[in-house]
């Protein structure tokens, strides 16, 4: 079914995704639309331990600082800047794994409600 992003396409899918996490209703149809074609565990595996990692913040705020919309330039280069610190650091590596543990649970009906709109568009 679906195939490894490219970095170019890899951007476009953290971007859909970081929607998400902004402070107004969220399109799941929309989202959906723009990740098919990728195996739904890579695209899990991009929400939780990249997109969520960086963004769920957002929603954590009484006053959300971001709600139209995170800025995917920004967005990405944040998101490779943790991977790489990640990469370097046996410690940040292990505390990312406990954080993306901790998303996958405080987020998990954000899986439920993409995954059925992911079954719909394919």
């Amino acid at each position: 079914m679906g195939h490894s992003p490219t970095p170019c396409e890899l951007y476009k899918i953290r971007a859909a995704l970081s929607d998400i996490f902004v402070d107004t209703g969220v399109d799941y149809p929309y989202i959906a639309e723009q990740i098919k074609g990728y195996e739904p565990e890579l695209i899990k595996t991009i929400l939780y331990s990249e997109v969520a990692v960086v963004c769920a913040d957002n929603l954590e705020c009484v006053l959300p600082p971001i709600w139209t919309g995170f800025e995917p330039d920004s967005l990405n280069r944040e998101i490779e800047q943790m991977l790489l610190a990640n990469r370097t650091s046996r410690i940040r590596r292990q505390l990312h794994k406990l954080h993306t543990a901790w998303l996958r649970f405080s987020y998990r009906d954000v899986w439920k409600e993409l995954s059925a709109h992911l079954k719909q568009s394919s």
